[in-house]
């Protein structure tokens, strides 16, 4: 006869340790940082990040108000998908890769609604 080893047996009557039970049985803790912590350490990531994305938005769409919008929209996009990045630098250039987006975008709207072409640079998606 084969007995079952005490880890695969159920806990004992009265047992109310986590400890005490077989490792299956164990509530499951979730892996990294919670929801909110991970919110707040985008959050500070971004603020981190916000003159530099702001300086890039400038040197495309040239106007204060457009710049704005282009890292609120940045910001917006971000963080509905936001990474897990080890390093911040990975995290600054994932952010430029979306502002450089978002203000290509603004800068088609602003095409569609006038006559002046974009300028080649933009145009080619350097």
């Amino acid at each position: 006869m084969t007995y079952a080893s005490p880890e695969l047996l159920p806990p004992a009557a009265g047992s109310a340790n986590q400890a005490d039970l077989p490792v299956a049985c164990r509530p499951v803790e979730p892996d990294g940082p919670s929801r909110d912590e991970r919110r707040s350490t985008f959050e500070l990531q971004f603020s981190r990040s916000r003159r530099l994305l702001y300086f890039v938005a400038r040197r495309i769409l040239k106007c204060v108000e457009e710049a704005e919008e282009a890292v609120k929209n940045c910001r917006l996009t971000a963080s509905r998908h936001p990474p897990r990045f080890s390093s911040e630098g990975a995290f600054k250039s994932w952010l430029v890769r979306i502002l450089i987006d978002e203000a290509t975008l603004l800068l088609r709207q602003k095409e569609s609604n006038s006559s002046k072409p974009l300028p080649e640079h933009i145009s080619e998606g350097r």
